[in-house]
């Protein structure tokens, strides 16, 4: 689970939130793209690129963050730079 940690305190910063909010938001786009029982243990780098691409673009454009597409880019970077910790199970 570090790498939500990770990618939600890099959203925190960018939207000034809390880091427990945005993993929370980024916790809820992974449940709205994957289904409401997905094991955040279990997430591959597919999934998560699904997840940031598609829901978490739909909660930042509803949530009215006029940079959105910025964050999107960025989250798709760290996701890349840090595909290790994904593979290693540190998800």
């Amino acid at each position: 689970m570090e790498i939500i940690k990770y990618l939600g305190d890099i959203i925190a910063r960018r939207i000034g939130i809390s880091p427990t909010a945005a993993r929370g938001l980024l916790k809820l786009s992974i449940k709205d793209e994957l289904g409401p029982f997905t094991d955040f243990e279990t997430i591959n780098y597919e999934n998560l690129y699904r997840v940031i691409c598609r829901s978490l673009k739909k909660r930042l454009v509803k949530l009215e963050i006029s940079f959105y597409e910025e964050i999107i880019r960025l989250m798709i970077d760290e996701l890349t730079k840090n595909q290790s910790l994904i593979t290693m199970g540190g998800v």
